[in-house]
């Protein structure tokens, strides 16, 4: 297995609404792999495939995130079926190092996919995990997590970020 490279938040691949899958076959059940042991060792709760580049539906989440128990899933073409309720939490993302910030999510979600064998597959998720599925559901949409702010803490955090990448050029 490989560790894949992370884009940052300024590559334009982040902001494209990502296309399905039309084939679950070895070289995606490899890249899913190598996805999952990038997101255990970035350290992160998911990578969604446009962060590593590819304009793909598909993304990694670690269902065991609250239990401390690694337990990554792999979701093609997910769908979320059901949200309800409202909740305020801190995010962050493996493509704006360093940033966090309050965003609101539902609290409670279904999702839906395939997985790496083309069975269709359901999760019920809330709190932390029904964050992390929404968090990597905006990615396959084009969204980052700071676009779900105001327009002033976003533009406030894309600063930070800007300067950040300038300070490691330098």
């Amino acid at each position: 297995m490989a560790l894949l490279e992370i884009k940052n938040c300024l590559d334009p691949v982040l902001r494209k609404l990502c296309l399905p899958i039309e084939n679950i076959d070895g070289e995606l059940v490899t890249l899913a792999e190598n996805m999952v042991e990038t997101t255990l060792a970035a350290p992160g709760v998911g990578l969604a495939a446009n962060q590593i580049g590819l304009p793909w539906r598909l993304f990694v989440v670690n269902i065991g995130v609250e239990t401390d128990k690694d337990n990554l899933v792999t979701v093609v073409n997910p769908e979320i079926t059901a949200m309800e309720g409202s909740e305020i939490g801190e995010e962050g993302c493996l493509c704006i190092p360093d940033v966090m910030a309050e965003v609101n999510r539902a609290s409670q979600i279904e999702i839906k996919g395939y997985d790496l064998d083309g069975n269709e597959i359901r999760y019920e998720a809330q709190g932390y995990l029904a964050r992390a599925f929404q968090h990597e559901m905006d990615h396959l949409n084009g969204i980052l997590f700071w676009d779900n702010l105001g327009k002033v803490k976003r533009d406030i955090l894309k600063r930070k970020f800007k300067k950040k990448i300038k300070e490691q050029d330098a």
